[in-house]
């Protein structure tokens, strides 16, 4: 095959990737379908509440925290995302020959909604991750390491899942 081939071959490859809207995961910037947002976080210190703040703010949202009730909230013109508590569930999944948990399912879920001008954009929903890990006896520290990295990348994803649903709302 020839250079020339060979480069033409490439380019049409290349066209056909970028026009079918494939992009590596992780790799793009979920945009937000608005300008700004008013912000009722249930934990407004926590983990996710930064991520969520930092992914607004990458895709260009303006984000004010609020401490409104939810009649301030419906009947403000500017939309509010009211976030509730982050729950994180645990629970084992199967079991070693000493009859001790072996592998565990952990649930990580929130409760979402967005109301703006006495209309809810998101009737409250609740969105969840769930992974399954091994537990190793032999190793505790390890294995309590291993559940923190586990939940970073679990907010990561319930981080993102918010931001499609924002993008997805009709109005």
């Amino acid at each position: 095959m020839t250079c020339f081939n060979r480069t033409l071959l490439l380019l049409i490859v290349a066209g056909s990737l970028i026009s079918c809207g494939y992009s590596l995961r992780g790799s793009d910037v979920i945009s937000s379908r608005f300008d700004a947002l008013q912000l009722s976080l249930a934990q407004p210190n926590s983990e996710f509440s930064r991520l969520l703040r930092r992914s607004l703010e990458v895709a260009d949202v303006s984000t004010e925290l609020t401490l409104a009730s939810e009649a301030e909230l419906l009947a403000s013109t500017t939309p509010v995302l009211a976030v509730g508590n982050e729950q994180v569930n645990s629970r084992p999944v199967t079991v070693n020959p000493r009859a001790r948990a072996a592998q565990y399912e952990m649930r990580l879920s929130i409760t979402i909604a967005l109301g703006q001008s006495n209309q809810m954009l998101i009737e409250p929903e609740t969105l969840f991750v769930d992974r399954t890990y091994f537990e190793d006896i032999e190793n505790i520290a390890g294995n309590r390491e291993e559940v923190e990295i586990i939940a970073a990348e679990m907010r990561r994803e319930l981080v993102n899942q918010v931001m499609r649903r924002l993008e997805a709302v009709e109005g």
